[in-house]
């Protein structure tokens, strides 16, 4: 029997192939009619090969030799294959491709279902992203049905020989949302380390079983589990149940809004409840006293945003902020890394109406944690207006309209602390105790009460001022300001912003002795002047500094800012107050928050700020930019000042691999208050093998914060395509402690990455912390992965 050649067939359809071999074949002439109906049934089929047949009794065309069938987007590729015009199905052997729904499968035998886009495949290989798999039979229908596998094994590792995989002796693909496997094996290399009859796996990275196994010198040993799934389509929910040897059991569940993804501030519950065997033992160390902390210790956490009356668009909504915890320790014990960002977290409930010209706000701040230190809103209504043209007179308006009833309460501890601190005072001034040089002593045993010094010259003051503390601090406030400003240009290159501006404040049911109410106006005004000039060196180019031309922006800049106010007796308490700091404050009266503390000043803010810009990319780059500035004082609010540090803030970033930054300021004028203030950081990456981190906090002879000259350092060595080596340090020479330190040795596995390493901390006082560090996570599939940490919170 002859065949013709596939280039005779090279575009025709399955009917100018049946005419073809018609042609070719004398005697099939008379199947012309028999041939026209296959090709009718098969009309969307194409079939391309070396060699085609047809058996007009059974029906099935046959071809041999480079085999290519399309039927609408499927495309088959395989060396031969039967098309069954009776059950529309297509059989393909050796070496068969499958290109079906944006998917790509390989195997020995494919059964194509023309009628129902079922595909049967035998020996399937294939992958869908990140993951690669074979089976031994499998059933794949179209679009987002399940894809059924038998005697499968899955990898990321895309090699013939993977470092790791999953076998399974059945597996359904549910594409978008997980994978279900019934007998599992985990394999490293050949060798199986892990079975598990049954396995639910989703494909959400925030779905399915986590688990933190590790130790810690405060936790002891501890495993973490974690297992999420969803409630309905819009509500992620993570169940907790966690061990530490040190601690006990503990667990809970969070629930996320899926409407609200990535965002942290809404859409979340958590409640977490702890049966802790050893609460008087802090995460540092350190003991309580006895009785300060219970045993049964929990968070409930309530995050959310409601618009009313419901549409997301809505631009009035409910936002609600409610944190309940057991203990003022409970953070800190059983979740550092929140308890270092947010130790004191806040309880409110806000009504927020959006305008194009502002907001109108109605805000009610609680004390659910009477433990802590706490100023409430019961409630304060709130109406901020943003800069805003008023017409085409080139003015703008802006300014804020507030009242509120306006409490502040001492927390449980801190108010303990004072009480037994004032009857030890109260003692020393009747002659009971007696103040040493090692504190508070008994006159009559010699007994040490207090190791803290006093000045005997001081008590009674110490005294007053604790009771001042004690005292009840509330009061309800009304207060007002606007502002008008004309930003305007003179000369074609001066800017000028003009502002003035009046408020009024009413302060009334005053918890104070002899004061009830009282009132006080605000006057305001300044002005904020600069211009830049700029000069350019379009030839100016250093390669190893990444420069290629450059351009240098000088824009010097004052902002002047006087203000006059009634001063508050010595006898009110002013809650919105002013806080210690190292910075400057802000000097534009609606930026200042600390409204109670308002007092007359006249400062002004001098500066220059210039820049270096290169061409990078394309575009423009800032590879320089250095900002001098300093205050002077006609009028000093809070000390008795004629000028301010010297700020110098220097950003460079001149290449990818390199950057530093430094953030100082310097006393050169000579202050009472001088203090010297430097915090920098520099990253380096010299070659492609090694890169380091080095950051320096140095703080020396301020008022109120302890002298620290605190260095930072961080290294990263590639040892190999395969083996990397890293350190952290941290160290205070002020005292001498090396704080912090951590050691790890990285390996790349192809698909998994592995590190193992050391930690140890020194808590000074406390009781010395160390760990071990440990994480094994499969890169490419990290929803799979099984993360190890030895370092708990971070």
């Amino acid at each position: 029997m002859r065949f013709l050649p596939r280039m005779l067939f090279k575009q025709l359809t399955l009917v100018g192939a049946f005419f073809a071999g018609a042609l070719a074949f004398p005697a099939f002439a008379q199947l012309d009619g028999a041939v026209e109906a296959a090709a009718d049934a098969a009309s969307n089929l194409d079939i391309q090969s070396d060699y085609t047949t047809f058996d007009e009794n059974l029906g099935i065309a046959t071809a041999r030799g480079n085999v290519v069938i399309k039927y609408g987007t499927t495309v088959i590729e395989a060396d031969e294959a039967e098309y069954h015009q009776s059950s529309g199905k297509v059989i393909a052997k050796g070496n068969v491709t499958a290109f079906k729904d944006g998917g790509q499968f390989h195997g020995d035998e494919i059964i194509y279902d023309t009628e129902s886009g079922e595909m049967v495949a035998v020996d399937l290989r294939s992958s869908m992203d990140p993951i690669f798999y074979e089976a031994g039979r499998t059933a794949i229908t179209g679009g987002d049905q399940p894809l059924d596998l038998e005697n499968t094994f899955i990898t990321t590792h895309d090699s013939v020989n993977p470092n790791f995989r999953i076998n399974s002796k059945r597996m359904t693909i549910f594409p978008g949302e997980k994978v279900v496997m019934k007998g599992v094996k985990l394999y490293a290399g050949d060798r199986p380390i892990f079975w598990l009859p049954y396995l639910s796996q989703p494909l959400d990275d925030e779905l399915g079983y986590y688990f933190v196994p590790g130790y810690n010198s405060t936790w002891g040993a501890f495993l973490l589990n974690q297992y999420g799934f969803m409630i309905g389509d819009h509500t992620l929910a993570q169940a907790h149940l966690d061990y530490r040897s040190e601690r006990g059991v503990a667990g809970g569940i969070e629930l996320k809004s899926e409407r609200h993804r990535g965002n942290d501030n809404f859409g979340r519950l958590n409640l977490y409840f702890a049966n802790d065997q050893d609460p008087l033992t802090a995460f540092n160390g350190r003991t309580r006293e006895e009785g300060s902390v219970d045993s049964s210790r929990y968070r409930i956490n309530f995050q959310h945003r409601v618009y009313l009356p419901g549409p997301e668009k809505s631009t009035l909504y409910v936002d609600f902020d409610i944190n309940k915890l057991s203990d003022e320790f409970f953070y800190q014990d059983f979740f550092p890394s929140e308890f270092r960002t947010d130790p004191r977290p806040d309880n409110n409930i806000n009504v927020v109406k959006r305008n194009p010209w502002g907001t109108v706000s109605l805000l009610t701040r609680m004390q659910l944690n009477d433990f802590f230190d706490t100023d409430t809103r019961k409630p304060e209504l709130a109406v901020d207006v943003i800069r805003t043209p008023l017409g085409e007179s080139g003015f703008f308006y802006n300014g804020y309209t507030t009242y509120g009833v306006i409490d502040e309460f001492v927390g449980d501890t801190r108010r303990a602390d004072l009480r037994s601190q004032a009857d030890l005072l109260r003692r020393v001034r009747s002659g009971f105790l007696s103040i040493t040089d090692d504190g508070i002593v008994d006159a009559t045993t010699g007994e040490t009460l207090s190791s803290t010094v006093y000045d005997t010259a001081e008590v009674d003051s110490i005294l007053d001022e604790i009771e001042r503390q004690l005292d009840p601090r509330g009061f309800n406030r009304f207060d007002t300001y606007h502002e008008f400003l004309y930003p305007t240009t003179v000369g074609g290159w001066l800017s000028v912003v003009p502002r003035a501006g009046v408020g009024y404040s009413n302060y009334s049911s005053i918890d104070a002795p002899g004061t009830s109410s009282f009132d006080r106006s605000i006057a305001h005004a300044g002005t904020d002047l600069s211009f830049k000039v700029s000069r350019k060196n379009a030839d100016a180019f250093n390669k190893a500094l990444g420069i290629d031309g450059m351009m240098h922006v000088v824009q010097p800049y004052l902002n002047y800012s006087f203000v006059s106010t009634d001063e508050i007796g010595s006898r009110f308490t002013p809650i919105d107050r002013i806080t210690p700091t190292t910075r400057l404050r802000p000097i534009d009266l609606p930026l200042f928050t600390a409204v109670d503390s308002l007092q007359d000043w006249q400062i002004a803010r001098i500066g220059v700020f210039n820049r270096w810009i290169t061409r990078r990319n394309g575009g423009s780059h800032q590879w320089l930019a250095l900002n001098n500035y300093f205050e002077a004082y006609m009028e000093d609010p809070e000390f008795n000042r004629d000028f301010s540090n010297l700020f110098n803030e220097v950003q460079w970033s001149p290449l990818p691999w390199l950057a530093a930054s430094t953030t100082a300021q310097v006393p050169v004028f000579g202050e009472e208050m001088d203090f010297t203030e430097i915090t920098s950081n520099i990253s380096f990456m010299p070659t492609n093998y090694f890169s380091f981190s080095v950051g320096h906090f140095f703080l020396q002879d301020h008022p109120f914060f302890e002298d620290s000259d605190l260095y930072s350092f961080g290294t990263y060595t590639r040892l190999s395509d395969q083996w990397g080596f890293s350190t952290n340090h941290r160290f205070e020479s002020d005292d001498g402690t090396l704080e912090y330190q951590q050691y790890q040795i990285h390996r790349d596995l192809s698909s998994w990455t592995a590190s193992l390493g050391a930690i140890a901390r020194d808590n000074r006082d406390g009781e010395d912390e160390w760990g071990v560090l440990m994480s094994l996570t499969l890169k490419a599939f990290p929803k799979v992965s099984v993360p190890l940490d030895f370092q708990p919170g971070n």
